[in-house]
């Protein structure tokens, strides 16, 4: 009732129910200052938006947090996971290209593919502000804990995993990986060889 009663007195005072415009609040920054914002983000590694606010504390500029998000993102930035490596080169898919164009017509029904990968356990990816059309590229510690894995398949399935620390070296390649990993896959799929 108290809507109703609120409309039926906007009637009588001035004959009109249309929505007021209103004014909102007044931009708290100018801009030049909004402009700092925008640079204090470029010059930041990693810039969160309490980053930035204390960027700007620095140089005499007192905004909230609120008004950080707000402007980035009026200014077309994004707050996201940097990437943990660049994109592809052209080189790269070149190669890439030319590999798969080598290997079309090999019958897969008598290949073991194998590959190997490492995970860095002590990597943390932050999130932080950036161009929407730049993603940046975090920079990572040169020798960080990591598990490495190797792994085979075949066209009829996957088969071993191995866990292992060490580096891949060629002596431990052939007494740890391929003794335990693909010599097996090979017996199992292939069965032994006739000599």
């Amino acid at each position: 009732t108290s809507t109703v009663k609120r409309w039926l007195s906007r009637w009588k005072t001035d004959k009109y129910l249309d929505d007021h415009i209103r004014e909102g609040r007044p931009w708290v920054t100018s801009e030049a200052q909004d402009n700092s914002i925008v640079n204090a983000v470029l010059a930041i590694d990693e810039p969160t938006s309490q980053k930035v606010q204390h960027q700007l504390q620095n140089h005499s500029l007192n905004v909230s947090e609120r008004t950080v998000r707000r402007r980035l993102h009026e200014a077309g930035l994004q707050y996201s996971l940097p990437l943990s490596k660049p994109f592809l080169t052209s080189k790269h898919r070149q190669d890439r290209l030319q590999w798969a164009t080598q290997v079309q017509n090999l019958d897969w029904n008598k290949i073991i593919a194998t590959d190997e990968t490492t995970f860095r356990l002590n990597t943390v990816r932050r999130m932080c502000w950036q161009l929407r059309d730049h993603r940046t590229v975090r920079r990572t510690v040169t020798h960080p804990m990591k598990i490495n894995l190797w792994g085979c398949m075949t066209s009829k399935g996957f088969n071993k995993i191995i866990c292992f620390k060490e580096n891949l070296k060629s002596h431990f390649l052939c007494t740890q990986i391929y003794q335990n990993g693909l010599l097996p896959t090979a017996r199992h799929y292939f069965g032994r060889r006739k000599d």
